[in-house]
């Protein structure tokens, strides 16, 4: 592992190795709290391109053009770990997301943050959701403002205060649309752009498909420790799942920012 920097807010900079060397782990600080960084699916266009290679013969970037959705997170899922509770300004009063975690979200997709809190004037703003099982869903439309989602996990919060039942998973657009066709759900000329939701994956086992081209946010760190993720609903979809295929956890804070 390598110190690269300390800084009083996260921003792009921090991270700048790991767009190198993307299977590294890093160190830092954030007003003086350590942290360890990595990127959960360092090589996310190789592991789409292997899972669903038979149906893609001219490769991804093909796929995309054919499907008429972009794709620009080859690294994807940015998780930061801090050694002690670190309180983030991830926005303000305006609800504007933070410019240094903005660049974050564009380029690795989700920012995962773990023993972080929201900062105090902003952990009120919120509320709380839970998705059915596997229903890969953007929160926004492509017209509304507010294009990033917030989740948090409060360690003050009676409900929250211990580890999730059920998981949020992540994943680029396109292997929404990969899915689908490789499901028989759709076919290839019939299906272009991006859908606002999808059922995929029923009674499938979803682990050997976690950490390959879908990211798990298990939501499973120790009683009271907080947890934060941001995404872009332009890029990336999410569904919540049940981890045992039933039993649902607690609703999860969320928040939209512009």
């Amino acid at each position: 592992m390598t110190d690269v920097r300390s800084g009083d807010r996260l921003g792009i900079a921090d991270f700048e190795q790991l767009l190198s060397w993307p299977s590294d782990k890093i160190e830092g600080s954030l007003r003086g709290i350590p942290y360890t960084a990595h990127i959960a699916l360092p090589k996310y266009n190789e592991a789409i391109y292997h899972h669903f290679r038979g149906i893609i013969p001219d490769g991804l970037p093909a796929a995309c053009s054919q499907a008429d959705i972009s794709f620009g997170l080859p690294k994807f899922g940015l998780v930061v770990n801090f050694q002690s509770m670190a309180e983030i300004p991830v926005h303000g009063e305006d609800m504007m997301l933070d410019d240094g975690i903005r660049s974050l979200v564009a380029q690795f997709g989700p920012v995962i943050l773990r023993n972080a809190v929201m900062s105090q004037n902003a952990r009120v703003r919120f509320h709380r959701n839970i998705f059915p099982h596997l229903r890969f869903h953007v929160d926004r439309g492509p017209t509304a403002s507010n294009q990033y989602s917030c989740f948090t996990r409060d360690p003050d919060d009676a409900d929250q205060r211990p580890p999730r039942a059920s998981s949020t998973l992540f994943m680029a657009n396109i292997v929404a649309w990969l899915e689908m066709v490789r499901s028989g759900l759709s076919a290839p000329g019939d299906e272009r752009g991006t859908r606002p939701s999808y059922d995929l994956f029923d009674g499938a086992d979803m682990s050997r498909l976690l950490g390959k081209i879908v990211l798990e946010q298990p939501w499973s760190e120790p009683a009271g420790t907080g947890e934060i993720v941001v995404l872009d609903n332009r890029t990336t979809l999410h569904a919540t799942y049940h981890k045992d295929g039933e039993t649902k956890g607690y609703r999860i804070g969320a928040r939209y920012l512009a």
